[in-house]
């Protein structure tokens, strides 16, 4: 149950990783279009603004100069450069707005230095040239930042545009200004240059913040509520699991309770029949005038003697089924020779031997009606097997258990091996599961709870087959 808990844990996580991933691109992309779209907004002004110069402002200033009203050689950038007038709007929008924009013009054979175009700035210059775009935008990499590049095409929509770029129709004072000008070979329509803005993809998303903000809120808020069903379901789960525990181990003991009836008569049955024998003596001696006081007191000494073995043997039995025994250090012995005297009078009655051999001593910590219980369900189910089996068989051979304390590759260990024939192998490896039994009448308990039993005391039991029997080990882990 633990492990399907943590692999819906586990599965959550990665779920909730993925679609926070994915509500993430989807508001950076959100972001980016938005940001195109501004950009596209501002860059179509721009060149909204270079038109106007070109097709209205510079051909006034061109008319005044044919009226005599200007020096025909007059050149100042502030009236009649497109470039410089649209780069000083966007000084004056920049200190006003604080907008984060890198604001780039790219011509082709340009007069000023700064609209010489990189690589890239070249390679999409081309492209709109070309026709094979009328917007350009990507995302990329520029000095180990991210960038959202957004470029549009500048036409030449004027003749005064190509006059302005001839080394023989350029005023003489633009002449003198940028010196030898670079011979412009368009015509009216073409692609000359390209206005982009270089925008910090950190930015983009920064001023969508509020968003991620808001949607990793939610996100996390449904992953965390939809867990926590989770969990309580899971802890539901477990406490079902652990009632249903409690309830085989109530089930398998009370299916004790009738077995250890069983064996408190068998107890008993020799000590009454002492008490009788002795009653019956001291009736006879009475009436033959020969009861002594010697023989009174040797009499009620006797019969004492079996009244404290009666009374030790209910005291071992309460013991047994006192569920607040406390936790404590005892000798593995004690628990093994407790077992074997509860059983006693049954495996006595059936002819089973058990012989006990300590080879190791070692102490516990824990319950130790709890161990006892695990040695009590084994027993009797080798008691159960012995009784079970084929009459030629059962006659054959002594039937004999033989319980064994010692160490196994330095862990402490007990191991109880018997006589009783193997267990099939279709079946060996699950007599520890609940309700499995090979008995007519058998509950599939005893087993299984040993199992519970042992795990809950940092133990493992298991069984294996051999020559002619079965042995089970309970391995105690160091601790």
């Amino acid at each position: 149950m633990k492990s399907k808990f943590k692999f819906i844990v586990l599965l959550l996580v990665v779920l909730y990783g993925a679609i926070t991933v994915l509500v993430f691109n989807f508001y950076r992309d959100l972001a980016l279009k938005d940001a195109k779209q501004e950009a596209v907004y501002v860059l179509d002004a721009m060149n909204g603004i270079r038109d106007y110069i070109s097709t209205v402002q510079r051909p006034l200033i061109d008319e005044l100069k044919d009226h005599g009203a200007i020096d025909k050689d007059l050149f100042d950038p502030r009236l009649m450069s497109s470039s410089y007038i649209a780069r000083q709007i966007y000084k004056i929008q920049l200190a006003k707005k604080n907008i984060n924009y890198d604001y780039r013009l790219t011509a082709t054979n340009p007069l000023n230095p700064e609209h010489e175009g990189t690589e890239f700035e070249n390679e999409i210059l081309e492209g709109f040239k070309e026709g094979k775009y009328e917007v350009y935008s990507d995302v990329i990499k520029d000095q180990n930042a991210s960038y959202f590049f957004v470029g549009l095409p500048i036409k030449n929509s004027h003749p005064s545009c190509v006059e302005c770029h001839n080394i023989n129709s350029a005023p003489k004072k633009m002449l003198e200004q940028y010196g030898n000008l670079n011979n412009f070979e368009g015509k009216v329509g073409d692609t000359i240059a390209m206005v982009s803005f270089k925008i910090p993809v950190k930015s983009i998303l920064l001023y969508h913040k509020q968003e991620f903000i808001v949607s990793g809120v939610a996100i996390t808020a449904i992953f965390a509520a939809f867990l926590f069903f989770v969990y309580k379901i899971h802890k539901g789960n477990e406490k079902t699991k652990l009632q249903n525990e409690l309830l085989m181990i109530n089930q398998s003991r009370l299916a004790s309770i009738g077995e250890m009836i069983g064996n408190i008569s068998h107890q008993w049955r020799q000590p009454l029949a002492q008490i009788s024998s002795t009653l019956v003596n001291l009736e006879l001696y009475s009436e033959r005038g020969k009861l002594s006081e010697q023989r009174l007191k040797e009499a009620i000494e006797e019969a004492n003697e079996q009244v404290k073995f009666m009374s030790d043997t209910i005291e071992d039995f309460k013991n047994f089924f006192n569920p607040n025994m406390p936790k404590s250090e005892f000798e593995v012995k004690q628990a093994i020779e407790q077992a074997c005297k509860i059983l006693n009078a049954s495996l006595k009655k059936h002819v089973i031997d058990v012989k006990v051999e300590i080879k190791e001593n070692f102490t516990l910590y824990g319950n130790i009606n709890e161990l006892i219980q695990i040695l009590i369900n084994i027993i009797n189910n080798a008691k159960e097997a012995f009784l079970n089996l084929p009459q030629e068989r059962a006659q054959a051979n002594r039937w004999q258990i033989l319980i064994t304390a010692l160490l196994q590759n330095g862990e402490r260990a007990i191991t109880l091996e018997n006589n009783a024939g193997n267990i099939d192998k279709a079946a060996i490896n699950k007599i520890f599961k609940p309700h499995f039994t090979t008995k007519k009448s058998g509950s599939g308990l005893g087993l299984y709870m040993s199992k519970v039993i042992a795990e809950k005391n940092n133990a493992r039991i298991y069984a294996q087959n051999i020559n002619n029997g079965v042995v089970f080990t309970i391995k105690f882990k160091n601790s």
